[in-house]
């Protein structure tokens, strides 16, 4: 039985890879045999991404959220340019640059004080509607 589950295990795994995709995102965990089978193969995947985030991507980069890796095919992978993960401060981002679909753009407003990051944002948002 065990070997069974493994052989379910790396034939989903072997789909995903040959769908092309090289960015995974999931709303559920993803396991350190996966993780580590995505490294691999010069993958990134993250798991446990919040559903707003999933679905702002999918609307920004195209293609759509699936449910199973059967029927994997290019018209239901996003695109975009490049993708990077990079840590700003101690929290890390995921960016997606180039995207086909954008049509907004993400602002990180980092600085010291409560109070000066609520009037730099507040700033921000009147010279934004004022365009």
């Amino acid at each position: 039985i065990v070997d069974a589950e493994w052989k379910i295990l790396y034939d989903k795994l072997d789909k995903i890879s040959a769908s092309g995709a090289k960015v995974v995102l999931s709303k559920l965990p993803i396991g350190d045999v996966a993780t580590q089978y995505f490294a691999d193969r010069d993958m990134f995947c993250a798991g446990r991404v919040p559903d707003e985030d999933l679905r702002r991507t999918m609307k920004a980069c195209g293609g759509s959220i699936q449910t199973t890796v059967q029927n994997l095919t290019p018209n239901v992978l996003g695109t975009c340019e490049t993708f990077e993960e990079v840590q700003i401060g101690s929290e890390r981002f995921n960016i997606f640059k180039g995207c086909t679909e954008a049509k907004t753009c993400t602002i990180i407003l980092r600085g010291g004080a409560e109070q000066f990051m609520e009037e730099t944002e507040r700033s921000l948002h009147d010279a934004i509607m004022i365009v």
